[in-house]
């Protein structure tokens, strides 16, 4: 059969891999844009978390088998290191403007677009009272997953780990730097991690200071829950601030408000992973513009009740561009933000 309509789908995260699969069995043609050079996106910083073999769903493996099943799809081309710097409105569709740095710049027409350019990381930087940059233990889940992928168990392997913890919310459900959402992934990826050093270290004594627990997502609720019963401690506790240890160098004190017991604690720790939260990406007032998007209070892509179309027709909104979302949430939101992409082509005939 004759392929019909093509759509441009900007971003190769685990959200434009999927929403792209998705069109392309639907025997569109799909141009997938992306801005880096290679496809993957925040995925690719993603460590495996399987503990002696057993899958803590952490998503991470999701990737591998979407990018395979782009590289076959014949009706899919990739555009790398390419990004989208003008946008008008034709013919009921889209003309546009591409830009790489090995290519001259080019055009691409679309009767629909479906923007899927994911999230940053919070900056931990911004939270000076942490010590993130100054003192050498004090790291975040980002850099963690990174190191984890690249070294595996090695990775922390000559640190002598006996106390280690982890700070939840940091840049997350804070009004005054204007993050009053709850990012959704980091108690995820904090508690799997804490249990995988856990089985690792079991000597160690890991403690993960809360404000409460995000227990939604697959089975997390029981992962969680197994993190208690295998010795991880659960505080109810505000940070502070971070400071060198006086006693060993290779050291830091955390001061924190323990909330329960009303007054301010503090202890040592060998390692502290400070889990950053998500963000609109630093160029999503760009991209706003580029579309004439509206964006929520928050600064994701605002889109109608049904989460993935916008009030621009033919124009759509998938993964953590639009909310925070774990992996598999934002690969289930792109499946849904395709089904109305192609529900919309077909009432238009295309």
């Amino acid at each position: 059969m004759q392929e019909r309509a093509n759509v441009v789908v900007i971003g190769g995260g685990i959200a434009g891999l999927t929403a792209a699969l998705n069109l392309a069995q639907r025997r569109l043609h799909v141009t997938l844009v992306e801005r880096e050079p290679a496809l993957g996106g925040n995925v690719l910083t993603v460590c495996c978390k399987a503990i002696d073999g057993k899958c803590q769903l952490c998503g991470g493996c999701l990737l591998a088998d979407r990018l395979a099943a782009v590289k076959e799809a014949p009706s899919i081309d990739v555009l790398l290191s390419t990004t989208v710097t003008r946008a008008k409105r034709v013919d009921g569709g889209f003309s546009l403007q591409l830009s790489s740095p090995w290519a001259p710049a080019t055009s691409a027409e679309a009767r629909a677009i479906i923007l899927a350019t994911g999230f940053d990381h919070v900056d931990a930087h911004t939270k000076g009272p942490y010590g993130y940059g100054v003192l050498p233990v004090v790291t975040t889940g980002e850099d963690m997953e990174k190191r984890l992928r690249r070294e595996g168990r090695a990775a922390y392997a000559g640190l002598d780990l006996k106390k280690v913890a982890f700070i939840q919310c940091v840049g997350s459900r804070d009004e005054h730097v204007g993050r009053g959402y709850c990012s959704q992934v980091c108690c995820r990826y904090a508690v799997r991690i804490a249990r995988l050093l856990k089985s690792w270290y079991p000597q160690a004594e890991i403690t993960v200071f809360k404000m409460d627990i995000q227990t939604s997502g697959r089975d997390f609720e029981a992962t969680w829950q197994a993190a208690a019963k295998e010795g991880i401690r659960f505080v109810a506790g505000l940070p502070a601030v971070i400071r060198r240890s006086p006693d060993a160098e290779r050291r830091a004190t955390f001061i924190y408000d323990d909330i329960l017991a009303g007054k301010l604690s503090q202890d040592d720790f060998d390692l502290i992973v400070l889990s950053v939260g998500m963000q609109p990406r630093r160029d999503a007032d760009h991209v706003a513009g580029l579309f004439g998007l509206n964006r929520d209070p928050y600064g994701f892509f605002a889109t109608l009740d049904d989460e993935a179309g916008t009030l621009v027709p033919g124009l759509f909104i998938a993964g953590s561009c639009q909310a925070p979302r774990s992996i598999a949430e934002s690969a289930a939101h792109a499946e849904k933000a395709a089904e109305a992409c192609y529900t919309y082509l077909q009432e238009r005939g295309s």
